[in-house]
């Protein structure tokens, strides 16, 4: 994790505005050569970059580390293992994102409504006896199970998987730093990996070797994914709906505790109006804050009229943080929070490229929104107030915020 640091936007116009911002962080040019990368803050460029297909090729969230880690064992004539979906492309990426479509479906993701609002009522209970608690604490067991029951992580042998993965995601995993410091933490993370994989994955595995279900574990098994290439397509999952959940959800409730106005148009709206709303978060307030493409073939990249002519192997940094407050996309006041918002740009999501887009966009938003909609509702049922601001902190892998200590109790 990086140097904390916040600071609050203010575009002049007197509106909730972005909370979060990196030191030296800038919206602009559009397009910049930074050093080896080029860095692309226009959102029409770096929709340009996504919707590449062949021409470009994951280069984020550690996808060099792997690549690398997976090399050796091949130069030494052993099995190559299978990269995650995170990290596929062409027409193997197609078949595993089409093969797992119906784990995302919205009939899928209606179907875990029952259990979300069983969940948040019981993890919100706490509140009732006056004392103060952390929203990134009270949201993390709600972002894991709600993702653990799509992954089919179900049969641990002990609880605790949520502060397994959580000290396994605090560790430097990209592993740049070489102070005692950082490798004290990759140590503990590599423990935290352990017991993961030993309570956490091999039971499941075992469970669904027994008796296969409808989830992501029984479904790798059935295309003869080894238990270690199970154990990485449980990572990835957890990175992707566990932890950025939690930010998400700790970042909204932090927008909705600062703006009484705010708070009380979420209170009086029906569900999609609440939805709305929060689709507008991680537009300001992304919790991926940068992906990144390597590119394999030459790429030509349009910004304002100009050509960019990109050899193979160009680094492209896509800021999502300025992409997603690209006035040409999003119109006018695009730090401030406005819900419902009309875009300028033609095609633009309401959350425009906060889950990403193209072929690797995230396929697990809905179920993201839905139960951040879910636990933020039970939440916000009881007047609150916090007792401040959280911590900030930067993630390295993410290159987003973590949020700790926004404690609230009952007013």
């Amino acid at each position: 994790m990086g140097d904390a640091g916040t600071g609050r936007a203010d575009d002049g116009a007197g509106c909730p505005a972005r909370k979060l911002s990196r030191p030296g962080e800038r919206l602009a040019p559009p397009v910049e050569q930074s050093g080896s990368r080029w860095v692309v803050r226009s959102h029409e460029v770096a929709r340009q970059v996504v919707r590449s297909g062949a021409s470009v090729a994951q280069a984020g969230f550690g996808a060099t580390e792997f690549a690398a880690a997976t090399e050796r064992p091949r130069q030494r004539g052993a099995a190559g293992m299978r990269s995650p979906v995170l990290y596929l492309e062409g027409e193997e990426h197609r078949e595993q994102r089409k093969a797992s479509a119906r784990f995302f479906t919205s009939r899928a993701t209606e179907a875990y409504r029952d259990m979300m609002d069983a969940l948040a009522e019981e993890l919100v209970r706490p509140l009732a006896d006056g004392r103060p608690r952390d929203v990134a604490a009270l949201s993390l067991p709600m972002a894991v199970q709600v993702a653990a029951r799509v992954v089919g992580l179900t049969d641990s042998l002990l609880p605790g998987m949520a502060g397994r993965l959580e000290e396994f995601f605090a560790g430097d995993l990209l592993g740049r730093s070489r102070t005692p410091r950082a490798l004290l933490r990759r140590v503990r993370s590599s423990t935290a990996l352990l017991r993961f994989h030993h309570l956490d994955v091999k039971p499941a595995i075992r469970a669904r070797r027994r008796a296969p279900r409808d989830d992501v574990i029984s479904h790798l098994l059935e295309q003869g994914a080894s238990p270690m290439e199970v154990l990485t397509e449980c990572v990835t999952y957890a990175a992707a709906g566990m932890v950025t959940t939690r930010e998400f959800i700790t970042v909204a409730a932090w927008h909705l505790l600062d703006d009484p106005d705010l708070l009380a148009r979420y209170r009086a709206a029906d569900r999609e109006g609440r939805l709305a709303l929060l689709e507008e978060v991680p537009r300001l307030e992304p919790v991926v804050g940068h992906l990144y493409r390597r590119t394999t073939a030459p790429l030509t990249l349009t910004a304002d009229g100009v050509d960019h002519e990109l050899p193979v192997g160009t680094l492209l940094d896509l800021d999502l943080r300025a992409v997603n407050a690209d006035p040409a996309a999003v119109g006018a006041e695009p730090l401030c929070l406005r819900p419902g918002r009309s875009m300028t740009g033609r095609g633009v999501a309401p959350s425009v490229m906060a889950f990403g887009d193209g072929h690797h966009r995230c396929p697990g938003a809905p179920i993201a929104m839905m139960e951040s909609e879910v636990f933020l509702s039970r939440l916000f049922r009881d007047d609150l107030v916090a007792d401040g601001p959280p911590r900030v902190g930067w993630n390295d892998l993410t290159e987003g915020y973590d949020l700790r200590g926004l404690v609230v109790r009952r007013a």
